[in-house]
């Protein structure tokens, strides 16, 4: 894969979306009509959800987004005028995977709680303190799993704010931010989640951007936990003081564990407040979260030494070609649509973020892509470190 391109954003928030919308107007046009489309197929939303009009929905959802955050909807607004999408759209197109909870949320009848859902395992995620690291130094490190056709969308944002802090982010056009390291150390980093209770509300993207502006974990969990939310999430919050935090969040329930050591993530809930609410899932997005969740705890373990920046790519590039659907990097399965389309250890004491992209056809050594490194801006100029 070519590097992945890096687009410098300055200015106040307004002026950051339209330079965005505009850099990406022809990306993000595609993007969004692909997961509109993606609104209407069953692998994704299930059965009975047909019933609910996506284009309602999403006004719906476009009307919380509003009273949510002025920054971040002054941001996508100037996004989507640039690109020439509707604003409501836009929502779909950066925060899909809770916008396709609200659509089984609002299925009539109870069929949704009934059939396996089919909805794809994303994302391997783990946290590793300070007192864990080979190097002493905390990480949030993850991959990023969706339809294979998302990964061209892929790119890397220098957000150089006038009216916010200034930030790294890893994102797909169209979308203000998915995981990221502000200038003060913060670091936020996702992966899905399904449950049941799905309803009108905001994306897991403009989440992720409201907690950008925090200065520390604690502020961003306090903000995470009355964020009104159209879906579940896993959320990675860790900063340069190594206070980290793995918060399960729907929009009805929360749950927090606090990072001690070295924590792991994926796609099926741990809290069994949260267990009760998850629909039943179909044999192999259940198989996948659950052996990528153990592979993830065993190397954590067994590999102390390798818990650093550079190491935790032996786990994020981990394939066995015996068991491809419950590797951590993977490309798509029949019947099973998904790859890894990224991933990004994050340094919230160096600010900075080493990231791929286009891991789905790695295999072996010889497949593996060097990380680029991306630095957040110094307001002050000099180096970002804590």
């Amino acid at each position: 894969m070519p590097s992945i391109e890096m687009l410098r954003i300055d200015g106040d928030a307004a002026a950051m979306g339209r330079a965005h919308g505009t850099a990406f107007r022809s990306e993000i046009q595609l993007l969004t009509q692909e997961r509109m489309r993606l609104c209407y197929d069953r692998f994704w939303i299930g059965e009975g959800s047909e019933a609910v009009n996506p284009e309602t929905l999403a006004e719906a959802c476009w009307e919380q987004q509003q009273r949510y955050d002025d920054l971040t909807t002054a941001e996508l607004e100037a996004i989507a005028c640039a690109a020439d999408v509707p604003a409501r759209d836009l929502l779909v197109t950066g925060g899909f995977t809770d916008f396709v909870d609200a659509l089984r949320g609002g299925a009539a009848g109870e069929a949704k709680n009934q059939t396996p859902l089919e909805d794809p395992g994303q994302c391997t995620a783990v946290l590793v303190a300070a007192n864990a690291a080979a190097d002493g130094r905390p990480l949030l490190a993850q991959t990023w799993d969706m339809h294979p056709t998302a990964t061209p969308y892929i790119r890397v944002l220098d957000l150089r704010s006038t009216d916010q802090p200034a930030a790294i982010v890893f994102t797909v056009t169209g979308c203000p931010a998915m995981i990221g390291v502000n200038e003060h150390g913060l670091a936020i980093g996702i992966n899905n989640m399904v449950t049941s209770d799905g309803r009108p509300g905001v994306m897991w993207t403009s989440v992720v951007r409201r907690m950008l502006r925090a200065r520390n974990a604690d502020e961003a969990l306090a903000l995470l936990k009355v964020a009104p939310v159209a879906g579940a999430h896993h959320y990675l919050l860790l900063d340069a003081a190594s206070t980290g935090y793995s918060v399960e969040r729907s929009p009805t329930r929360l749950a927090v564990r606090t990072l001690e050591s070295t924590l792991a993530h994926t796609n099926h809930c741990l809290d069994s407040e949260l267990i009760s609410i998850e629909p039943l899932r179909g044999e192999s997005p259940a198989y996948s979260t659950r052996n990528r969740l153990r592979t993830a705890e065993d190397w954590l373990k067994t590999h102390p030494a390798d818990c650093s920046r550079r190491g935790l790519w032996q786990l994020l590039n981990r394939y066995d070609e015996s068991d491809p659907l419950g590797s951590i990097c993977h490309g798509p399965q029949p019947g099973y649509d998904v790859e890894t389309g990224g991933a990004v250890v994050i340094s919230p004491r160096d600010a900075a973020m080493d990231a791929v992209w286009g891991q789905g056809s790695v295999h072996s050594d010889a497949d593996r892509i060097a990380p680029q490194t991306f630095r957040v801006f110094s307001p002050s100029g000099m180096p970002t470190t804590y």
